[in-house]
């Protein structure tokens, strides 16, 4: 299996290294944002998977499985971690149902507007639900509201600037990652 088939999107030295500038400065953000502290290492595994979904996600229009879908393990694995390490089990409970809530809420929108999102997108909100649920549901409110509005904001100048356009949808990816860090950085 090539690169391009394993992660889409990720297939030129460019996107690589794209990938690899935007996970530095996410991942020097994220340790910036939490210190050494118990959920570090979960944050910086999300740092590098919101990476390589966001920059696939907009050169592709593909968010890679292979990418996201070991995160529904890995991710819970590293925040129970955290939780053991904290002594507090409802940041877990509380990152699981928004994990839940937030990839059903794709999922209906999906399923209601299936030229607009895909299953990528919702695989990869219910990951960016369970990062932000374990910050506070202030955190997943204002990290989804922040997607949306980005997305909305940049589709209606798209519109507005180009008089054609030839690819009506935007990915999704880079929205909710960029809406989920503005989130955590928000909610200290």
């Amino acid at each position: 299996m090539s690169l391009g088939n394993a992660f889409a999107g990720l297939d030129t030295p460019a996107r690589v290294g794209a990938t690899c500038v935007l996970g530095a400065g996410v991942e020097a953000a994220i340790v910036w944002r939490f210190g050494w502290s118990a959920p570090l290492p979960a944050y910086c595994y999300f740092g590098a998977v919101a990476a390589a979904a966001s920059v696939s996600d907009v050169a592709a229009r593909r968010i890679p499985n292979r990418a996201v879908l070991p995160a529904y393990l890995i991710g819970p694995a590293l925040l129970a971690l955290a939780s053991a390490a904290s002594g507090s089990r409802w940041p877990l409970a509380r990152a699981g149902i928004a994990m839940a809530l937030l990839a059903g809420f794709y999922l209906i929108l999906g399923l209601a507007f299936p030229s607009g999102m895909g299953l990528g997108d919702v695989k990869w909100a219910g990951v960016v639900g369970l990062y932000l649920g374990w910050l506070g549901w202030s955190a997943v409110s204002t990290g989804t509201l922040l997607a949306f509005t980005a997305a909305a904001v940049v589709a209606a100048v798209r519109r507005v600037a180009i008089s054609q356009i030839h690819e009506a949808t935007l990915p999704m990816a880079p929205f909710m990652t960029g809406g989920a860090l503005v989130a955590m950085f928000a909610m200290r």
